[in-house]
């Protein structure tokens, strides 16, 4: 985060890295930590295949919610307005586009929350061999998201059925395209 101070950090790739761990990532997303500056506010995040348990729904929650929080003061002053709220003090300017946590242990609990705060951003996401997400789960984050949601990857989540796959709030309309689904 100290290398990031100018707040410019909008992709971030730690794919693969198994010592990676979840108080370094808690860290590294974590607002309000005296003597570090705010966490980067990502367009961008690939966690696929890091350990298993380092990738959690908490460390998900606050790194999207990181990535949608409302610029802060200082920053604003080169604005001639912000845009209204969404909700809990996100901002529709910011929200994850492409996001890729294969091989974590996220559950639907994630779900909801990319739902809550990056619902009008997501247009990517990648739930390759995440066992814990459900067809509610997935289903729920469909119907929230808007149409800017392009594309879903669901390789190795033998959990998913046709509950989703056939039933999922977009499957008449198109312009989502689900890679995996067997």
């Amino acid at each position: 985060r100290k290398s990031n101070k100018s707040g410019a950090l909008r992709a971030l790739q730690l794919s693969g890295l198994k010592n990676l761990s979840s108080a370094g990532l808690e860290v590294l997303f974590t607002p309000d930590i005296p003597g570090l500056p705010s966490p980067p506010k990502l367009k961008k995040l690939n966690l696929s295949s890091c350990g298993e348990d380092a990738v959690s729904d908490d460390i998900l929650e606050l790194a999207a919610k990181a990535s949608s929080m409302k610029a802060a003061n200082n920053d604003t002053l080169h604005r001639k307005e912000l845009p209204p709220p969404v909700s809990g003090g996100t901002s529709s300017l910011g929200g994850l586009v492409d996001l890729n946590v294969s091989g974590s242990s996220i559950t639907d609990r994630s779900m909801e929350n990319l739902a809550a705060s990056c619902s009008s951003s997501i247009v990517e996401i990648d739930l390759s061999f995440c066992p814990h997400v459900s067809d509610k789960g997935l289903g729920f984050l469909v119907s929230k998201a808007g149409y800017q949601l392009a594309k879903i990857n669901i390789w190795g989540n033998a959990q998913i059925s046709d509950l989703f796959l056939d039933g999922h709030g977009r499957v008449d309309e198109g312009g989502l395209e689900i890679i995996g689904a067997w």
